[in-house]
């Protein structure tokens, strides 16, 4: 399979949620801002709390949508690259149709899915010094990606209850903030590690 053009996708995509990513930090750190301001007695306007409410509201949902546009061109990616070292005659440490369930299967999907794209990177080459290393770009990307996915979580969890408080919220918006520091970081990260193994693959 020639991952190119696949891989561009990824990069383009990841590309975006990097920006997602910048959006969140600035909406919802805003909001935060917002909401102490009202706990410490200050004036917030209706309009002011509307528009920020909305602001936060549209980077969750739009970083919904790329989130899952990505896991799809992720999941196709691997899949392609698994078979296009497999048609080397080599093997990496799973199976071709982990490609896929490694990202659905509990506690698996924390490390198969790395393991399955890093070992496509080692694999796709002939030349030692990429078998024998890693793409610390992929490795920092993806964990990244997934302490994201935890802050999201706790950002959640804070301010799940009906009965939270302003500084409940407060703490929940800060989680999310950092969620989006992080996944601008994760975002340019993957988009410069698909770049590099779509070319190896291509060679």
């Amino acid at each position: 399979y020639n991952l190119l053009g696949l891989g561009k996708g990824v990069s383009i995509l990841s590309g975006l949620s990097a920006v997602l990513g910048l959006l969140t930090l600035i909406a919802f750190a805003y909001r935060a801002s917002l909401l102490s301001d009202i706990k410490n007695g200050e004036y917030v306007s209706w309009s002011d709390a509307d528009a920020a409410d909305a602001f936060a509201g549209a980077t969750v949902v739009f970083q919904w949508l790329i989130g899952i546009a990505l896991l799809v061109l992720l999941i196709i990616w691997g899949w392609r690259a698994a078979g296009n070292i497999e048609s080397k005659g080599r093997s990496g440490r799973w199976s071709r149709g982990w490609a896929i369930g490694g990202w659905f299967t509990p506690v698996m999907f924390l490390f198969v899915p790395y393991q399955i794209i890093s070992d496509a990177w080692k694999n796709a080459s002939d030349e030692e010094e990429i078998n024998s290393g890693r793409n610390n770009f992929w490795l920092a990307g993806f964990a990244l990606w997934w302490v994201g996915v935890a802050l999201g979580v706790m950002g959640n969890i804070t301010n799940a209850d009906i009965d939270s408080s302003i500084d409940d919220a407060i703490l929940a918006d800060i989680f999310y903030a950092i969620n989006g520091a992080i996944s601008l970081i994760a975002g340019i990260l993957i988009a410069v590690a698909f770049n590099q193994m779509s070319k190896r693959h291509a060679q």
